[in-house]
């Protein structure tokens, strides 16, 4: 067997030596990298020359090298299909793959060597200036590169494009989209009235040419409907493609890799076969991959596999797939596959189609347009048995004893032709269109307001949502935590930015020595986030948790950077205990600080911190303010360390608790399974997280819109109670309480604290799935924020889940429906603007169709009974058919929310797509139009004038349908101005510009109209009208606009209400505060008794009136500044209790 390779002391990662390492007292960690077996022989690649002379060098088994410098080499020394056969999903749990792994490459070390990367600093880094660059794939796709990690260095890879050509790009190419011509051609073939259609003109044609005369009507019915088909098409396929371009957005996911020594966190579409991508609890592996180190790394499997049964990886199971979610612990991975060649990608690209899940307004309208459909169908088959009777009366006395000649038959043909018009532009298949715009158009300006949509229907439920469930941290607050008090023992330490007293910032000079290098050793090892300092940006950016980069940066204030506090820790750092519903965090090392008199310090510590409430109860002593020793922890100090949390959480601070537990020998099995006893208790660290600029507002845009906010967070409940206030969450009237208390009500209970629970503080993720279930129960629709892997079952069971797209896991972000991309509150208001401008956008459309729908088969119909034919032709209904459903779809589904939009109650997912202004605006327009063109059609010859010298002998009737038909559109184009109001608003110009798109289509309309009755006579079946036509046609279009504002005058008059706002603060119901009078704890809803409050002495000086539940003992507490604790500290303006 080959020897162990082992790395001297003090040698430099990637250096080892044959011998063995010098005898030690104690134990040493066994590098994952042993017993490597000896590669097979294969050509090596050529290193740049050494100054010695050149040659072709052999790098170690492990791939160890000058991590910034890359090999020249053409081609690696291993083929995709090969990796393909090592990482096999389908034999990954077979023994033999192992085998073959390590006997036939050499393990890890021999697929990061044939791959030319370093298993300790990753691939190496191309040495340019720091910014974004973009490579080319083989296929000419353009693909981003990742940035910077720190100003001026680049994580460009030297190799990224031969990497690409040759392994591929992690990325899933969307499904193939149909061509317009595929898409004209379904179309032809699912629609049967269309094919009936084009049957019928084509007879027409052909007996057109036999008799030759009418085939230009065949041929222009031919050329109408294909003009249709293709610019519905192109409608659909515009829409299609926008909705794969959404696809391939959500493939792009975070992700963490080491490049040239240095971590970062790209984009998932940048990672190449080769990097060393570092895994976390929560993240989605990225690829396919192996396992190259890790701590407790355990994987769900089940998005491949079905079955929810947790993977723990190890060298002797190392095989990891993308798609897969890790459950728990760290690690690091090799990566061998990206793409479709990975085993997530295999499937992605079998399964990946675009959006075409029907929402519920979708569903509604389909509804709205077959029952429209069938009266369409009645209407065609009463034109054609009207337009056939009154023929056949007709003709029996034109021709009574005579044969019926076949031109006279024909007209039979285009009687058939009318109706089957008549049925085309009945049904209105614009409407799931104009959804779907409507819902794409929405989706597209969120993402520009930092919301990304995966699912269609969240857009459209979100104008529904009754209550939003939000988180604080980063949500409300800016997410710059900063660390601005601590306390170690009894002593106090106010920093720059505390609100209570006056604070030095902290430094090197704040802690002795001793007592500093603990501290940052206790926050910089129990911890994974890691500090991004990026060019024209003077704050750093977490990648991580945002509580554990402000302590890291806190430890560099101290004078101590983290990574090289880590290094030393590197093998031996094992995070043994993350657990969320715990609150706390907990990691085994070797350490390097001493504390207390140690010299050395001993073989193992293990760091704990977190919520103080969780950490103190695991604590049996403390240490004392100098670090000199160790004390007992008795009641009274528990309780003056109450205090102190008590006072930093009323002032709006998050507090974290750190303690540790030394470990003289290496830890027996029950220690390692539960380490965290006997603590001892270091001390507090106070972290303010500001309000974010402008939440406060945008909560009172949610009230005033009908939405009640909650706050349901993990901190201190008067931590939150003081956010929430500043927010205008909580209100005097409303109730805060903490988890443990709402989790121990009867479920009758919980509904009726719920109408005025404002605050739910410590909660678990449990707490707020039960608090969502419960609101839905309740009848509302509720949108929630969450961020964490345990927040996925809430998210999931929230009309709308919102994960935190800076600071939230990759399984909430796939668990959610929306993800905020800046973490923002506002972000959501905006979402929820869009989300009402959905169904009013639709609306707007639905009432423009409609009218037109009834004046176009009404006025056929009448003409056709009345007269020999129908006074609008086929070609003229098709084009009435492309107004209504691609030009009023693209200009009123398109359209953009006005300010009023959220000051309107949330619209029921029940109530009635058509509402009361709707039934009243449709047949007001619609008698109206009805009115004015059988006015035109009936007296037009007597009250205008016909001049032969503008349109010819014996053209009578086609004229004074050219005036009908010109004026019917012009009326539509006046039509769609005024359908922009919903709600009888008398300003009909309101926010007309706001979308360009509507006065283009507009003018479209009106330039095709005057094209088309000038030019194109013989293809329209028009004739050219004068100047005095025209106005005639112009005026008739414009008197509709006083028609109906007198109309909308006298409907005013008669409401003599103005549109009604709402405000939802601390009851479930839609009411002002002013309403809601002092609750005394018997005032529940349901008429039942609130649970017993807890006591918390000061609450009413805190809170105001609000009614506080805490599961805390009774603690005598005022808010005052944290000069009462008096006394002097290390040199930060300490002070000691």
């Amino acid at each position: 067997m080959p020897p162990t390779v082992v790395r001297p002391p003090g040698a430099p990662p990637g250096s080892t030596s044959a011998s063995p390492p010098p005898p030690s007292s104690s134990p040493s960690p066994v590098s994952p990298h042993t017993a490597l077996p000896p590669i097979p022989p294969m050509d090596r690649p050529k290193w740049p020359s050494s100054p010695g002379g050149p040659g072709v060098a052999t790098p170690p088994p492990n791939g160890v090298g000058d991590a910034t410098r890359a090999p020249v080499i053409d081609e690696f020394l291993i083929t995709p299909d090969q990796l393909g056969v090592v990482v096999n999903f389908d034999e990954r749990s077979n023994p033999e793959q192992t085998k073959m792994l390590n006997a036939k490459y050499g393990g890890v070390d021999g697929i990061a060597h044939l791959l030319r990367t370093n298993l300790e600093a990753g691939l190496p880094i191309a040495p340019t200036a720091a910014g974004g660059s973009v490579s080319a794939s083989a296929s000419g796709a353009v693909l981003p590169v990742a940035t910077a990690t720190t100003a001026g260095v680049s994580m460009d890879v030297v190799d990224t494009v031969l990497r690409q050509d040759t392994f591929g790009i992690n990325v899933i190419p969307p499904p193939r989209s149909d061509t317009i011509f595929d898409i004209v051609w379904g179309t032809i073939k699912e629609d049967p009235i269309i094919k009936i259609l084009i049957a019928s003109a084509v007879v027409t044609l052909i007996i057109g040419f036999v008799q030759h005369e009418g085939w230009a009507e065949g041929l222009a019915i031919l050329a109408a409907v294909l003009i249709v088909l293709t610019v519905t098409a192109g409608n659909d396929y515009s829409k299609d493609k926008k909705f794969k371009k959404l696809l391939l957005l959500q493939s792009d996911k975070k992700t963490k890799v080491l490049r040239g020594g240095r971590k970062d966190q790209i984009s998932s579409w940048d990672v190449l076969v080769g990097d060393v991508v570092e895994l976390v609890v929560g993240d989605e592996i990225p690829a396919d991959g192996i396992f190259v180190r890790g701590n407790r790394l355990v994987v769900d499997e089940s998005p491949l596999t079905g079955e929810s049964v947790p993977v723990k990886k190890s060298p002797k199971l190392p095989f990891l797939f993308s798609g897969c979610q890790v459950s728990e612990g760290t690690g690091f991975m090799l990566v061998t596959a990206v793409g479709p060649r990975s085993s997530g990608g295999k499937i992605q690209t079998l399964l990946s189609e675009a959006q075409s899940e029907e929402t519920v307004l979708q569903a509604k309208l389909r509804d709205v347009a077959m029952l429209i459909g069938k009266v369409g169908f009645a209407a065609g088959i009463i034109t054609f048995f009207g337009l056939s009777i009154r023929f056949a009366i007709t003709m029996s006395h034109q021709y009574a004893g005579q044969t019926l000649p076949t031109a006279e038959l024909a007209k039979l043909l285009g009687f058939f032709n009318v109706a089957v018009t008549v049925v085309v532009v009945a049904v209105p298949e614009g409407l799931p269109l104009a959804v779907t715009i409507s819902l794409a158009f929405s989706m597209f300006k969120m993402i520009r307001d930092r919301c990304f949509v995966r699912h269609l229907d969240a857009s459209e439920t979100m104008g529904e949502a009754t209550a939003i469930c939000t988180d604080k941290t980063g949500t409300l607050t800016e997410n710059r935590m900063t660390v601005v008090a601590s306390m170690v023992g009894r002593t106090a330490v106010y920093g720059e930015g505390y609100d209570g007293a006056v604070g030095v910032p902290f430094s090197s000079k704040t802690y002795m020595p001793s007592l500093g290098s603990f501290l940052a050793e206790a926050v910089c090892i129990n911890s994974t986030c890691f500090v991004k300092y990026v060019a024209n940006d003077q704050l750093p950016k977490f990648v991580g948790s945002a509580t554990e980069g402000a302590l890291l940066v806190w430890a560099d204030r101290l004078g101590y950077g983290y990574e090289p506090i880590r290094a030393p820790c590197a093998r031996s750092r094992t995070v043994l205990l993350r657990r969320t519903q715990r609150k706390r965090m907990s990691t085994l090392c070797e350490p390097q600080a001493a504390i207390a008199g140690q010299d050395p310090p001993p073989l193992f510590r293990l760091y704990t911190k977190g919520a103080p409430e969780m950490v103190l109860k695991l604590c049996t002593s403390q240490l004392a303010s100098d670090a000199s020793c160790v004390l007992p922890l008795g009641d009274d100090d528990r309780a003056q360390i109450a205090l102190v949390i008590k006072d930093w959480a009323s002032q709006g601070l998050r507090t974290i608790a750190l303690a540790f537990r030394d470990f003289e020998r290496p830890l027996t099995r029950p220690e390692r399974d539960d380490p965290e006893r006997d603590l001892t208790f270091v001390g507090l660290v106070g972290i303010k997280d500001p309000v974010r600029s402008g939440v406060p507002e945008a909560v009172r845009t949610c009230q005033d819109a009908g939405i009640f906010v909650r706050m349901v967070t993990g901190d201190n409940i008067l931590t939150a109670c003081k956010i929430a206030r500043e927010c205008h969450i909580l209100s005097d009237h409303g109730i805060a309480m903490e988890g443990p208390v709402f989790r121990a009500l009867s479920d009758a209970d919980k509904k009726a604290v719920i109408p005025k629970l404002q605050v739910l503080a410590r909660s678990s993720p449990a707490d707020k799935y039960v608090l969502v279930n419960l609101l839905k129960q309740m009848g509302e629709v509720v949108a929630v924020t969450g961020d964490g892997t345990n927040d996925a079952p809430a998210l999931k069971e929230a009309d709308v889940g919102f994960a935190m797209g800076i600071s939230g896991t990759q399984i909430s972000m796939n668990a959610s429906d929306i993800i905020l991309l800046d973490d923002n509150f506002i972000s959501i208001v905006q979402s929820i603007k869009w989300g009402r401008n959905v169904l009013s956008a639709v609306r707007k459309f639905l009432q423009f169709q409609l009218s037109v729908n009834l004046v176009a088969v009404g006025i056929t119909i009448v003409g056709s009974l009345t007269q020999d034919e129908s006074p609008l032709n086929p070609v003229q209904l098709l084009w009435v058919n492309l107004i209504m459903d691609t030009f009023g779809a693209l200009g009123l589904a398109s359209d953009v929310p006005s300010a009023e939009i959220l000051k309107e109650r949330p619209h029921s997912r029940h109530e009635s797509i058509l509402t009361p202004s709707m039934r009243q605006y449709i047949p007001i327009i619609t008698v109206y139009q009805m009115i004015a063109l059988l006015v035109l059609l009936f007296k037009g010859p007597a009250l205008i004038t016909y001049t032969v010298a503008d349109h010819g002998v014996g053209k009578e009737t086609v004229w004074i349908h050219t005036i009908v038909f010109t004026a019917f559109v012009l009326m539509q184009v006046v039509n769609e101005v005024l359908a922009r109001q919903l709600d009888h608003e008398l300003n009909i110009f309101a926010g007309f510009w706001a979308n360009s798109l509507f006065p283009t289509m507009l003018t479209i309309i009106l330039v095709i109209q005057v094209l088309a009755v000038q030019l194109a006579g013989v293809f329209m079946g028009t004739i050219p009208l004068n100047a005095y036509d025209w106005g005639i046609c112009i005026a008739t279009a414009l008197l509709m606009v006083p028609w109906v504002l007198a109309f909308r005058g006298l409907i005013f008059l008669y409401r003599r209400r103005q549109r009604q706002r709402y405000n939802r603060v601390g009851d479930a119901a839609a009411v002002s505060l002013a309403t809601v009078a002092a609750s005394p704890a018997s005032d529940a809803p349901s008429g039942k008794p609130l649970p017993a409050k807890g006591s918390v002495a000061a609450s009413a000086k805190v809170l105001r009136s609000a009614e506080v539940y805490s599961g805390a003992a009774p603690v005598a507490m005022t808010t005052r500044s944290p000069a009462h604790l008096g006394g002097s500290g290390g040199g930060g303006g300490g002070a000691a209790v």
